[in-house]
């Protein structure tokens, strides 16, 4: 029987190297240095940087300082207690004028 199958030629890979480009840079002695304003690469001149070493300072001064933590615990402490006696308020104040509005429906009934 005669070979059925026709090899093909092997298929050579051939290897390119990418083409290199030519980078020109300024030289050190001619690069100008703009004054900066910055302190350990933040930039102090930045209002988002002064409201965030604000914000750290307070967390940490209440994360740390015992007597800061008991104000700010009984602080909210009576603010809960204000709004749980406002809300206890507001309920009297609406039974009572549902009692009001009853009464008024039950004298207009007998007349």
């Amino acid at each position: 029987m005669a070979d059925q199958y026709v090899q093909q030629p092997a298929q050579q890979v051939v290897y390119q190297q990418p083409t290199q480009q030519a980078y020109t840079t300024t030289p050190v002695y001619q690069q100008t240095i703009t004054p900066t304003t910055s302190f350990l690469g933040f930039d102090v001149q930045d209002s988002q940087f002064w409201k965030g070493a604000l914000l750290g300072a307070a967390v940490t001064l209440l994360v740390t300082n015992e007597a800061v933590q008991k104000g700010v615990v009984k602080s909210v402490s009576k603010l809960s207690a204000a709004a749980q006696s406002g809300i206890e308020e507001m309920k009297e104040k609406f039974e009572d004028a549902k009692a009001e509005a009853q009464a008024e429906v039950a004298a207009s009934k007998a007349e």
